[in-house]
């Protein structure tokens, strides 16, 4: 297991970015996820997670966007 940081989770936002996703951190009462609005591809991280959770989190689902 790699150690959580906050360059890591930079890493993955930026790996995002090469895929045209926002990501955007959030609060409120809900699991992290992404959509596409029309045209708009967003993933949305709980803000309340702490780092290694939204690390964990955008791994996911980076994994399901290089899927498709």
């Amino acid at each position: 297991m790699v150690k959580a940081s906050r360059y890591r989770l930079q890493k993955l936002i930026d790996r995002f970015k090469e895929f045209e996703y926002t990501v955007r951190f959030e609060k409120g009462n809900f699991k992290s996820g992404y959509c596409v609005f029309e045209t708009r591809k967003v993933v949305v991280v709980n803000k309340f997670l702490d780092l290694e959770s939204r690390i964990e989190n955008l791994r996911s689902i980076l994994a399901d966007v290089i899927e498709k």
